[in-house]
């Protein structure tokens, strides 16, 4: 019996920048198991999280296996704590999940404040997570860092819910 899981990230499949940052974790935390197949599923933004087209593109993965199917999204909180719409946006994420059964993970702030402890311009993004993947600097981030239960600047969630489905190295 194989898992397929679905990690549906912000970027889009041109940048593959957040999706680069999850793979990396996968790869240094976590043992390679060939009954877990994973892809992305590229929302473009957070703000499509329920789109049709996406929603479509997940449901035709599920369709093919509907007992053994995670999706995960992959949400930077950004200005979560100091604007409304933010917010609002990242609870209505939430709920959705919850109604889907779909796991979340949180970046606070983003993705490249939790990898690199710095945001990062738009323009830059491509070039910081080629030089953090050639310097492997993912050995250098902090797995307390990528296991937190509470929205905290440079912290991530991802490992609690990746540690659901993989079985962490020793």
């Amino acid at each position: 019996m194989s898992r397929q899981i679905l990690l549906c990230v912000e970027t889009n499949s041109k940048a593959r920048t957040d999706y680069q940052y999850i793979n990396e974790t996968i790869h240094r935390f976590y043992v390679n198991d060939p009954k877990i197949s994973y892809k992305p599923i590229f929302l473009e933004s957070k703000s499509m999280y329920a789109s049709p087209k996406k929603q479509k593109e997940i449901g035709k993965y599920i369709k093919a296996y509907p007992e053994d199917t995670t999706v995960i999204y992959f949400i930077d909180l950004d200005d979560y704590d100091t604007n409304y719409e933010t917010k609002k946006l990242f609870e209505d994420i939430k709920k959705y999940c919850k109604t889907h059964a779909y796991e979340l993970v949180f970046f606070c702030r983003d993705v490249e404040e939790v990898y690199l402890g710095k945001r990062v311009n738009d323009k830059d993004k491509v070039n910081e997570v080629k030089r953090f993947k050639s310097k492997k600097m993912i050995e250098a981030v902090l797995p307390q860092n990528l296991s937190q239960n509470e929205y905290k600047i440079n912290g991530s969630n991802i490992l609690n819910v990746l540690d659901k489905f993989w079985t962490r190295k020793n």
